[in-house]
Protein backbone atom coordinates (compact mmCIF):
# COMPACT_ATOMS: atom_id res chain seq x y z
CA UNK A 1 0.00 0.00 0.00
CA UNK A 2 3.08 2.40 0.54
CA UNK A 3 4.45 2.36 -3.07
CA UNK A 4 0.80 3.78 -5.12
CA UNK A 5 0.09 6.14 -1.53
CA UNK A 6 3.90 7.31 -2.47
CA UNK A 7 3.31 7.64 -6.16
CA UNK A 8 0.09 9.22 -6.07
CA UNK A 9 0.57 11.76 -3.67
CA UNK A 10 3.94 12.82 -4.66
CA UNK A 11 2.84 13.26 -8.31
CA UNK A 12 -0.29 14.81 -6.82
CA UNK A 13 1.83 17.47 -4.70
CA UNK A 14 4.31 18.12 -8.12
CA UNK A 15 1.05 19.17 -9.68
CA UNK A 16 -0.80 21.37 -7.31
CA UNK A 17 3.29 23.27 -7.26
CA UNK A 18 3.04 24.12 -10.98
CA UNK A 19 1.57 26.66 -11.61
CA UNK A 20 -2.15 26.81 -12.67
CA UNK A 21 -2.19 27.83 -16.34
CA UNK A 22 -0.10 24.55 -16.93
CA UNK A 23 -2.42 22.33 -14.89
CA UNK A 24 -5.86 23.96 -15.16
CA UNK A 25 -8.33 25.37 -17.89
CA UNK A 26 -10.27 28.43 -17.26
CA UNK A 27 -13.44 26.37 -18.15
CA UNK A 28 -13.34 24.39 -14.96
CA UNK A 29 -15.08 27.28 -13.35
CA UNK A 30 -17.77 27.42 -15.41
CA UNK A 31 -21.21 25.20 -14.58
CA UNK A 32 -24.14 25.40 -12.28
CA UNK A 33 -22.14 22.72 -10.36
CA UNK A 34 -19.13 24.53 -10.16
CA UNK A 35 -18.01 25.63 -6.23
CA UNK A 36 -14.52 27.47 -6.88
CA UNK A 37 -13.76 30.75 -8.08
CA UNK A 38 -10.32 29.60 -9.52
CA UNK A 39 -9.15 27.40 -11.89
CA UNK A 40 -8.10 23.83 -9.84
CA UNK A 41 -6.37 21.14 -11.88
CA UNK A 42 -8.97 18.37 -12.49
CA UNK A 43 -6.80 15.59 -13.22
CA UNK A 44 -6.44 13.83 -9.85
CA UNK A 45 -7.60 10.56 -11.77
CA UNK A 46 -4.29 10.59 -13.90
CA UNK A 47 -2.39 10.84 -10.94
CA UNK A 48 -3.96 7.98 -9.47
CA UNK A 49 -4.11 5.79 -12.37
CA UNK A 50 -0.55 5.69 -11.86
CA UNK A 51 -0.14 5.38 -8.92
CA UNK A 52 -2.54 2.31 -9.23
CA UNK A 53 -0.64 0.38 -11.60
CA UNK A 54 2.54 0.98 -10.35
CA UNK A 55 1.58 -0.67 -7.59
CA UNK A 56 -0.40 -3.18 -9.45
CA UNK A 57 3.65 -4.18 -10.77
CA UNK A 58 4.38 -5.30 -7.09
CA UNK A 59 1.19 -7.47 -6.53
CA UNK A 60 2.56 -11.03 -7.14
CA UNK A 61 -1.05 -12.62 -7.06
CA UNK A 62 -1.72 -9.82 -9.44
CA UNK A 63 0.66 -10.77 -12.43
CA UNK A 64 -1.64 -12.50 -14.78
CA UNK A 65 -4.74 -9.91 -14.85
CA UNK A 66 -2.81 -6.49 -13.98
CA UNK A 67 -2.17 -6.03 -17.88
CA UNK A 68 -5.71 -7.27 -18.77
CA UNK A 69 -7.24 -4.32 -16.37
CA UNK A 70 -5.14 -1.76 -17.61
CA UNK A 71 -6.26 -2.67 -21.30
CA UNK A 72 -9.98 -3.13 -19.82
CA UNK A 73 -9.53 0.52 -18.04
CA UNK A 74 -8.05 2.45 -21.38
CA UNK A 75 -10.91 3.39 -22.74
CA UNK A 76 -13.17 5.07 -20.63
CA UNK A 77 -9.84 6.38 -18.75
CA UNK A 78 -8.85 7.96 -21.56
CA UNK A 79 -12.49 9.21 -22.59
CA UNK A 80 -12.26 11.14 -19.38
CA UNK A 81 -8.80 12.36 -19.40
CA UNK A 82 -10.16 14.02 -22.45
CA UNK A 83 -12.57 15.37 -20.94
CA UNK A 84 -10.88 16.86 -18.72
CA UNK A 85 -8.47 18.26 -20.43
CA UNK A 86 -10.89 19.78 -23.36
CA UNK A 87 -14.24 19.93 -21.55
CA UNK A 88 -15.12 19.04 -25.56
CA UNK A 89 -15.89 15.14 -24.96
CA UNK A 90 -19.84 14.59 -24.86
CA UNK A 91 -21.33 12.31 -22.27
CA UNK A 92 -22.88 10.07 -25.44
CA UNK A 93 -19.07 8.80 -26.35
CA UNK A 94 -17.95 8.70 -22.78
CA UNK A 95 -20.91 6.75 -22.03
CA UNK A 96 -19.59 4.59 -25.38
CA UNK A 97 -15.86 4.59 -23.73
CA UNK A 98 -17.50 2.88 -20.59
CA UNK A 99 -19.55 0.19 -22.87
CA UNK A 100 -16.11 -0.61 -24.47
CA UNK A 101 -14.26 -0.91 -21.09
CA UNK A 102 -17.34 -3.25 -19.41
CA UNK A 103 -17.02 -5.18 -22.78
CA UNK A 104 -13.32 -6.16 -22.65
CA UNK A 105 -13.67 -6.95 -19.00
CA UNK A 106 -16.40 -9.19 -19.80
CA UNK A 107 -14.57 -11.14 -22.37
CA UNK A 108 -11.22 -11.37 -21.08
CA UNK A 109 -11.63 -10.75 -17.23
CA UNK A 110 -15.21 -12.64 -16.87
CA UNK A 111 -16.32 -10.11 -14.99
CA UNK A 112 -20.03 -10.64 -15.86
CA UNK A 113 -23.32 -10.95 -13.87
CA UNK A 114 -24.61 -14.37 -15.10
CA UNK A 115 -26.45 -14.85 -11.31
CA UNK A 116 -28.79 -13.24 -9.28
CA UNK A 117 -29.91 -16.56 -6.86
CA UNK A 118 -33.61 -16.01 -8.32
CA UNK A 119 -34.76 -19.16 -10.90
CA UNK A 120 -35.23 -17.87 -14.29
CA UNK A 121 -33.31 -14.56 -14.41
CA UNK A 122 -30.07 -16.85 -13.29
CA UNK A 123 -31.27 -19.46 -16.14
CA UNK A 124 -31.47 -16.94 -18.62
CA UNK A 125 -28.14 -15.02 -17.37
CA UNK A 126 -26.13 -18.17 -17.28
CA UNK A 127 -27.02 -19.78 -20.57
CA UNK A 128 -27.75 -16.97 -23.11
CA UNK A 129 -23.99 -14.74 -22.99
CA UNK A 130 -25.31 -11.68 -24.47
CA UNK A 131 -28.36 -10.96 -21.85
CA UNK A 132 -25.06 -11.35 -19.43
CA UNK A 133 -23.41 -9.05 -21.12
CA UNK A 134 -26.63 -6.49 -21.61
CA UNK A 135 -26.92 -6.84 -17.94
CA UNK A 136 -23.20 -6.31 -16.75
CA UNK A 137 -23.14 -2.88 -19.29
CA UNK A 138 -26.99 -1.75 -17.61
CA UNK A 139 -25.42 -2.32 -14.04
CA UNK A 140 -21.73 -1.54 -14.25
CA UNK A 141 -22.18 1.12 -16.31
CA UNK A 142 -24.66 2.91 -14.34
CA UNK A 143 -22.34 2.46 -11.01
CA UNK A 144 -19.22 4.50 -13.26
CA UNK A 145 -21.74 7.35 -14.40
CA UNK A 146 -23.13 7.28 -10.56
CA UNK A 147 -19.65 7.78 -9.17
CA UNK A 148 -18.91 10.86 -11.40
CA UNK A 149 -22.45 12.06 -10.09
CA UNK A 150 -20.92 11.95 -6.66
CA UNK A 151 -17.81 13.42 -7.04
CA UNK A 152 -18.95 16.69 -6.36
CA UNK A 153 -17.84 18.39 -3.33
CA UNK A 154 -14.32 17.88 -1.53
CA UNK A 155 -13.71 14.55 -0.42
CA UNK A 156 -17.19 12.87 -0.97
CA UNK A 157 -16.08 10.40 -3.85
CA UNK A 158 -13.16 9.21 -2.85
CA UNK A 159 -14.05 9.19 0.80
CA UNK A 160 -17.40 6.63 -0.04
CA UNK A 161 -15.02 4.67 -2.29
CA UNK A 162 -12.57 4.24 0.41
CA UNK A 163 -15.10 3.40 2.66
CA UNK A 164 -16.47 0.79 0.05
CA UNK A 165 -13.31 -0.56 -1.02
CA UNK A 166 -12.23 -1.35 2.84
CA UNK A 167 -15.43 -3.23 2.89
CA UNK A 168 -14.60 -5.44 0.07
CA UNK A 169 -11.19 -5.56 1.63
CA UNK A 170 -12.57 -6.87 4.98
CA UNK A 171 -14.74 -9.40 3.30
CA UNK A 172 -12.16 -10.98 0.55
CA UNK A 173 -9.79 -11.38 3.72
CA UNK A 174 -12.11 -13.28 5.81
CA UNK A 175 -12.82 -15.35 2.61
CA UNK A 176 -8.89 -15.47 2.07
CA UNK A 177 -9.27 -14.44 -1.04
CA UNK A 178 -5.38 -12.51 -1.70
CA UNK A 179 -5.98 -11.15 -5.12
CA UNK A 180 -8.88 -9.01 -4.44
CA UNK A 181 -7.67 -7.94 -1.32
CA UNK A 182 -4.31 -6.76 -2.53
CA UNK A 183 -6.75 -5.08 -5.45
CA UNK A 184 -8.74 -3.33 -2.78
CA UNK A 185 -6.00 -2.35 -1.01
CA UNK A 186 -4.21 -1.04 -3.63
CA UNK A 187 -7.05 0.87 -4.56
CA UNK A 188 -7.50 2.06 -1.39
CA UNK A 189 -3.87 3.38 -1.15
CA UNK A 190 -3.82 5.48 -4.31
CA UNK A 191 -7.12 7.18 -3.39
CA UNK A 192 -5.76 7.91 -0.06
CA UNK A 193 -2.93 9.64 -1.85
CA UNK A 194 -4.88 11.97 -3.71
CA UNK A 195 -7.59 12.64 -0.58
CA UNK A 196 -4.88 13.94 1.58
CA UNK A 197 -4.54 16.63 -0.59
CA UNK A 198 -8.69 16.61 -1.89
CA UNK A 199 -10.23 17.13 1.73
CA UNK A 200 -10.55 19.25 3.10
CA UNK A 201 -8.87 22.30 1.08
CA UNK A 202 -9.70 21.22 -2.75
CA UNK A 203 -6.39 21.53 -3.72
CA UNK A 204 -7.41 19.07 -6.69
CA UNK A 205 -9.70 17.54 -8.16
CA UNK A 206 -10.07 14.12 -9.62
CA UNK A 207 -11.94 14.94 -12.74
CA UNK A 208 -14.16 12.82 -14.84
CA UNK A 209 -11.04 10.36 -16.08
CA UNK A 210 -10.54 9.60 -12.38
CA UNK A 211 -14.36 9.05 -11.41
CA UNK A 212 -14.93 6.70 -14.36
CA UNK A 213 -11.85 4.33 -13.55
CA UNK A 214 -12.55 4.68 -10.01
CA UNK A 215 -16.08 3.46 -10.67
CA UNK A 216 -15.24 0.60 -13.44
CA UNK A 217 -12.57 -0.63 -10.86
CA UNK A 218 -14.62 -0.83 -7.63
CA UNK A 219 -17.29 -2.45 -9.99
CA UNK A 220 -14.71 -4.96 -11.25
CA UNK A 221 -13.22 -5.82 -7.99
CA UNK A 222 -16.50 -5.97 -6.10
CA UNK A 223 -17.99 -8.23 -9.17
CA UNK A 224 -15.07 -10.61 -8.78
CA UNK A 225 -15.19 -10.80 -5.01
CA UNK A 226 -18.61 -12.56 -5.91
CA UNK A 227 -17.74 -14.60 -9.08
CA UNK A 228 -14.37 -16.23 -6.95
CA UNK A 229 -16.17 -16.81 -3.76
CA UNK A 230 -19.29 -18.59 -3.86
CA UNK A 231 -20.52 -17.10 -0.43
CA UNK A 232 -20.61 -13.79 -1.39
CA UNK A 233 -24.04 -12.60 -3.35
CA UNK A 234 -24.00 -10.22 -5.95
CA UNK A 235 -26.38 -8.07 -4.16
CA UNK A 236 -23.38 -7.42 -1.48
CA UNK A 237 -21.84 -5.33 -4.53
CA UNK A 238 -25.44 -3.61 -5.01
CA UNK A 239 -25.95 -3.01 -1.31
CA UNK A 240 -22.54 -1.98 -1.25
CA UNK A 241 -23.25 0.78 -4.11
CA UNK A 242 -26.04 1.18 -3.48
CA UNK A 243 -25.87 5.01 -2.15
CA UNK A 244 -24.40 6.45 -5.77
CA UNK A 245 -26.54 4.00 -7.85
CA UNK A 246 -29.73 5.00 -5.95
CA UNK A 247 -28.46 8.51 -6.32
CA UNK A 248 -28.34 8.17 -9.93
CA UNK A 249 -31.54 6.41 -10.17
CA UNK A 250 -33.21 9.24 -8.13
CA UNK A 251 -31.77 11.37 -10.24
CA UNK A 252 -33.76 10.29 -13.05
CA UNK A 253 -36.35 9.92 -11.73
CA UNK A 254 -36.96 13.58 -10.63
CA UNK A 255 -35.64 15.03 -13.84
CA UNK A 256 -37.97 12.84 -15.94
CA UNK A 257 -41.25 12.86 -14.13
CA UNK A 258 -40.92 15.32 -11.53
CA UNK A 259 -39.16 18.33 -13.19
CA UNK A 260 -39.71 17.24 -17.08
CA UNK A 261 -36.21 17.86 -17.90
CA UNK A 262 -33.27 16.14 -20.12
CA UNK A 263 -32.16 13.44 -17.82
CA UNK A 264 -28.66 13.83 -19.12
CA UNK A 265 -27.94 17.57 -18.19
CA UNK A 266 -26.30 17.82 -14.78
CA UNK A 267 -28.08 20.04 -12.19
CA UNK A 268 -27.46 20.78 -8.62
CA UNK A 269 -30.20 19.08 -6.85
CA UNK A 270 -28.61 16.27 -6.11
CA UNK A 271 -28.83 15.35 -1.68
CA UNK A 272 -25.47 16.38 -1.46
CA UNK A 273 -25.97 20.01 -3.37
CA UNK A 274 -28.87 20.48 -1.24
CA UNK A 275 -26.94 19.76 1.99
CA UNK A 276 -24.81 21.85 1.02
CA UNK A 277 -27.39 24.57 0.19
CA UNK A 278 -29.33 24.56 3.05
CA UNK A 279 -28.21 22.47 6.45
CA UNK A 280 -23.93 23.05 6.18
CA UNK A 281 -24.28 26.18 8.35
CA UNK A 282 -21.19 28.30 7.01
CA UNK A 283 -21.73 30.89 10.17
CA UNK A 284 -19.72 28.24 11.94
CA UNK A 285 -16.40 28.38 9.24
CA UNK A 286 -16.40 31.99 8.97
CA UNK A 287 -18.50 31.59 5.53
CA UNK A 288 -15.27 29.95 4.12
CA UNK A 289 -16.62 28.62 1.20
CA UNK A 290 -14.12 25.54 0.35
CA UNK A 291 -14.68 24.00 3.95
CA UNK A 292 -18.13 24.68 3.96
CA UNK A 293 -18.05 22.77 0.75
CA UNK A 294 -16.09 20.12 2.12
CA UNK A 295 -18.25 19.51 5.35
CA UNK A 296 -20.93 18.19 3.38
CA UNK A 297 -18.77 15.12 2.26
CA UNK A 298 -19.00 13.50 6.19
CA UNK A 299 -22.46 13.93 5.91
CA UNK A 300 -22.73 11.42 2.87
CA UNK A 301 -20.12 9.18 4.18
CA UNK A 302 -22.12 9.14 7.14
CA UNK A 303 -25.67 8.60 4.55
CA UNK A 304 -23.43 5.53 2.86
CA UNK A 305 -22.58 3.73 5.85
CA UNK A 306 -26.64 2.66 6.12
CA UNK A 307 -25.60 0.32 3.16
CA UNK A 308 -22.07 -0.62 3.23
CA UNK A 309 -22.10 -1.90 7.21
CA UNK A 310 -25.67 -3.97 6.47
CA UNK A 311 -23.26 -5.16 3.24
CA UNK A 312 -20.13 -6.09 5.59
CA UNK A 313 -22.30 -8.15 8.19
CA UNK A 314 -24.97 -9.78 5.99
CA UNK A 315 -22.64 -10.46 2.48
CA UNK A 316 -23.91 -14.02 2.44
CA UNK A 317 -27.11 -13.30 3.48
CA UNK A 318 -29.51 -12.54 0.02
CA UNK A 319 -32.72 -11.76 1.90
CA UNK A 320 -31.10 -9.09 4.47
CA UNK A 321 -28.98 -7.46 1.61
CA UNK A 322 -32.16 -6.85 -0.41
CA UNK A 323 -33.86 -5.69 2.83
CA UNK A 324 -31.50 -3.29 3.85
CA UNK A 325 -31.36 -1.94 0.11
CA UNK A 326 -34.75 -0.61 0.37
CA UNK A 327 -34.09 0.55 3.84
CA UNK A 328 -31.70 2.55 2.43
CA UNK A 329 -33.47 4.03 -0.53
CA UNK A 330 -36.62 4.87 1.78
CA UNK A 331 -34.42 6.60 4.02
CA UNK A 332 -33.07 8.50 1.52
CA UNK A 333 -36.33 9.66 0.52
CA UNK A 334 -37.32 10.53 3.02
CA UNK A 335 -34.20 12.95 3.74
CA UNK A 336 -34.85 13.88 0.14
CA UNK A 337 -38.62 14.95 0.68
CA UNK A 338 -38.16 16.70 4.28
CA UNK A 339 -35.45 18.97 2.04
CA UNK A 340 -37.18 19.58 -1.11
CA UNK A 341 -40.99 18.84 -0.41
CA UNK A 342 -42.76 17.28 -4.09
CA UNK A 343 -45.39 15.26 -4.90
CA UNK A 344 -44.71 11.63 -6.19
CA UNK A 345 -45.69 10.69 -9.63
CA UNK A 346 -45.47 7.46 -10.90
Amino acid sequence: MLIPFTITAVLTALIISLPKKWTANEFDTIGMQKFHKNPVPHIGGALLFTGFFIGLWFLPAAQEIRLLLLVASLPVFIAGIAEDCTGKIGPTLRMIAALLSITIAFFYLDIGIRSLNFAWPDYLLSNFNFLSLLFTLLVVGGLINAINIIDGYNGLMAGYSVLALLAIAYVSHILGDGLVFQLSLTLTASLAGFFVFNFPLGKIFMGDGGAYFVGLMMAVIGLMLGIRNDEVSHWFVLLLFIYPLYETAFSIYRRKLLHKTDVSQPDANHLHSLIYRKLISCDRFKHNKVICNSMTAPVMWLLSLLGIIPAVIWFNNQTMLIVWAFVFMLVYTIIYRRIVHFKFKS
